[in-house]
């Protein structure tokens, strides 16, 4: 149970990560927490670090239990830019702006709300510790009520570990998501088919 579980908030967690991978003018590769202190204070979605392009090894801890899911996105300086649209990778979701902050020791405060549609609505708030370059971690706490899955209802504490292992592997995509099964996920390719499908003057 405590895997379904996990599996469920894997999406909520990636769209976090990804809303706040936007990339500042002139910023690419830079780290909140690495180099010069960068000035305490609220940051807009333009301001936040854009990550190394390359492989990204994703582990994720769900409420203490280390052996959660792993795995591995591929990113280019476009698809980390496109991933930043919030809430695009969870089908009916419709997510506030996050709130950022820069903290004095150099991570960065995020908190945020989605309705999720018939999948209920969540509130988060979380902690991003590390370096852009080469390894971060995310913290959130978050609390989901409606959802139809009564498990997935209450609060939960996710905990990711995110590591550059090197360049994409020849043959991946930017947005391309490696699950442990091997299979691969294209969030990029969502956004094209959903683009595709919306009526005329819809956005």
């Amino acid at each position: 149970m405590r895997h379904s579980i996990a599996a469920g908030l894997t999406g909520l967690a990636l769209v976090s990560i990804a809303a706040c991978s936007k990339p500042a003018p002139g910023a690419a590769g830079s780290s909140p927490a690495a180099g010069a202190p960068a000035a305490s204070g609220p940051l807009s979605a333009a301001q936040f670090p854009q990550r190394k392009p390359g492989l990204w090894r994703q582990q994720i801890s769900m409420d203490g239990d280390a052996s959660g899911p792993g795995l591995q996105l591929c990113v280019d300086a476009t698809s980390d830019a496109k991933m930043s649209a919030f809430a695009q990778h969870i089908p009916g979701a419709k997510c506030a702006p996050p709130q950022l902050n820069r903290n004095l020791d150099g991570s960065i405060s995020v908190a945020e709300s989605c309705d999720m549609g018939a999948s209920g609505k969540s509130t988060s708030t979380g902690l991003i510790k590390g370096d852009f370059n080469s390894a971060y971690t995310m913290t959130m706490d978050s609390q989901i009520s409606g959802s139809p899955l009564a498990q997935m209802n209450g609060d939960h504490k996710m905990a990711i570990t995110a590591t550059w292992t090197g360049p994409c592997a020849p043959g991946q995509r930017g947005g391309d998501i490696v699950r442990p099964d091997g299979s691969v996920h294209n969030v990029l390719d969502d956004d094209a088919a959903r683009s595709n499908a919306a009526p005329a003057g819809t956005n």
